[in-house]
């Protein structure tokens, strides 16, 4: 998934008044956790998107898990907007897709060999 298709599937979803920018920024915030937390790259290694530059930019995690993105942006939108009961469903179904990437990519590749995984 790139950058462009999270942005364009989540207006396309759940309609909001937030520029492209701000996404641009959310997603930044959710590969940076991939970046860090599950492939274990070093700060200066992770990506940071630009908005309109890096839209056709593919995101780290590939599918199925790529679902992380929409999930992580929709609980965004929803914290933004003031509904916070939302807000806790939508990042507690990030959560659950979230741990089902770092539990699955850890039981098939050793975190610290990501860039095995990238080349397949």
């Amino acid at each position: 998934m790139t950058l462009g298709e999270v942005i364009e599937y989540v207006g396309d979803i759940k309609p909001h008044a937030f520029p492209e920018t701000a996404l641009t920024r959310w997603v930044n915030e959710c590969e940076g956790m991939v970046a860090a937390e599950v492939l274990l790259f070093a700060s200066e290694e992770v990506p940071v998107y630009e908005w309109p530059l890096c839209r056709d930019w593919e995101l780290l995690a590939q599918p199925p898990h790529d679902k992380i993105y929409p999930a992580y942006l929709t609980a965004k939108i929803d914290f933004a907007n003031g509904e916070y009961n939302r807000y806790q469903n939508t990042m507690q179904m990030f959560n659950a897709f979230y741990g089902e990437f770092m539990r699955w990519f850890a039981s098939v590749y050793r975190p610290a060999d990501w860039h095995a995984y990238k080349s397949t």
